[in-house]
């Protein structure tokens, strides 16, 4: 297979790849399992190229390359375990260390800490400064953040991040030189800011810590659960860390899609009620006697479902409905009704007698006479980019009351989004059910079609 020409193709460390045009090496050599140090750089941010741990030797170059910021080039031949380019890092590595605290056993980062890690694989063995270290003390910067300037290798992810992600200007680099800081400005420090937890997130050695998780647990003595978070509808993806059974923090989980690389604060710091002793953790049935007791969840949700039914709700479940739904054979009806006319509707609508119809349409009006036609379910939803889209899923069974609205017919067990191909026939749907009342019609779950 050939490249094509917005692509690439090098190699790195004696494995070749082909990658889009305009990636930087750091990126590429991730691609054929090669990860270079590096500090300032973080994906989802600016990239100053100012740690210099990423040096790597490019074949023909008359000096070391910054990996983070140096696109690739086809045919390229790029080395980053050569003398030169490890002699950098060792260099860069002891630069750090001159005025670099011995604070590993009390440190919250330790055990997790890039600067422990590059230094045990590249580093010196022995340091060779004999002047005393720079002492800058802590630094509360509000908020949930405390910060250890002589713990600072100033990559400055934490500036970028409140800059470009938080849009906040909170914190700035003062002073030059050595005596460089990260600082706020003035009094007004991280207080109010909904995301400056992440800057400890990303913070490479120990230099911001979260004054809750302070001292508290040690990283290697942490269980570590991919999860969502609970704390709103947003679905941020996170990773629970526990010790003995409980919560000690919250830290989010990579997904482009939903979150990024973050999590506001909110989310993050709404985790102590997960540790409390007199919290429910099973469901509970009330006993002929009275008592609350526990029970298993399908217990719990069948013994729900016989009481709605008994109160005169219908039960319709399925997971797919290219299965038998509640019995009988099911058949689906996309409609786009601001293209289509009455005639048209009427030509499609026509559907194997016998079969359980359901009809999906944005439209109450065209309710009557799906009706009339003898559609059993109508579902309100949306043609969209060629699909039917139901961001809320929910529907009422159809009969003589049309186009009578009862929105208080609908017991909705959860949402989801199923998709519907348009034409008759079925499709694959996402796990949904409804609960309905038999008198109920049409219920319009969406006041508007999706932008």
């Amino acid at each position: 297979m050939t490249p094509s020409s917005a692509e690439v193709t090098l190699t790195i460390e004696g494995r070749r790849v082909t990658v889009p045009a305009g990636t930087s090496i750091l990126e590429a050599a991730k691609t054929a399992g090669v990860l270079i140090p590096h500090y300032c750089y973080h994906p989802a941010l600016s990239a100053p190229a100012m740690c210099r741990m990423c040096l790597v030797e490019v074949e023909g170059a008359p000096k070391l390359a910054p990996a983070c910021v140096t696109p690739v080039a086809d045919g390229q031949v790029i080395s980053t375990e050569s003398p030169r380019a490890r002699e950098a890092r060792t260099g860069v590595l002891e630069f750090y260390l001159v005025n670099h605290p011995l604070d590993c056993p009390i440190c919250d980062q330790s055990g997790e800490c890039k600067l422990q890690d590059y230094v045990a694989a590249e580093g010196r063995r022995h340091g060779r400064s004999l002047e005393p270290k720079r002492v800058l003390g802590r630094d509360d910067f509000g908020g949930d953040v405390l910060y250890y300037g002589d713990r600072c290798i100033l990559c400055t992810r934490c500036v970028r991040f409140m800059r470009e992600i938080a849009q906040d200007d909170a914190l700035c680099v003062v002073q030059r030189g050595d005596r460089s800081v990260i600082d706020t400005f003035f009094e007004r420090g991280l207080d109010g800011s909904l995301w400056a937890g992440n800057i400890v997130d990303i913070c490479p050695v120990g230099a911001l810590v979260s004054k809750d998780f302070l001292h508290k647990a040690r990283a290697w003595d942490l269980d570590r659960t991919p999860s969502i978070c609970p704390n709103c509808s947003q679905g941020c993806n996170i990773r629970i860390e526990t010790r003995d059974n409980l919560v000690m923090r919250l830290k989010p989980r990579p997904n482009p899609e939903v979150n990024s690389y973050w999590m506001c604060d909110y989310g993050r710091h709404r985790y102590e009620w997960l540790n409390r002793a007199d919290r429910l953790d099973a469901p509970q049935l009330r006993a002929p006697d009275g008592e609350l007791v526990r029970t298993s969840w399908p217990e719990a949700i069948t013994a729900l479902v016989a009481r709605l039914e008994a109160d005169g709700w219908r039960h319709l479940e399925n997971d797919r409905l290219d299965v038998e739904l509640d019995g009988l054979p099911a058949e689906v009806l996309g409609l786009d009704d601001a293209h289509i006319g009455r005639h048209d509707l009427r030509a499609a609508a026509r559907r194997a007698p016998g079969r359980f119809g359901i009809a999906v349409t944005h439209s109450p009006d065209v309710a009557p006479e799906l009706a009339a036609l003898g559609w059993d379910l109508i579902v309100a939803g949306h043609t969209h980019g060629g699909q039917v889209r139901l961001p809320l899923v929910g529907a009422l069974v159809t009969n003589s009351h049309l186009p009578r609205r009862l929105a208080s017919g609908l017991f909705r067990l959860g949402p989801a989004v199923v998709h519907v191909s348009p034409g008759l026939g079925t499709s694959k749907y996402a796990p949904f059910r409804f609960l309905c009342r038999p008198e109920a019609t049409l219920l319009e779950l969406l006041p508007a079609a999706p932008q």
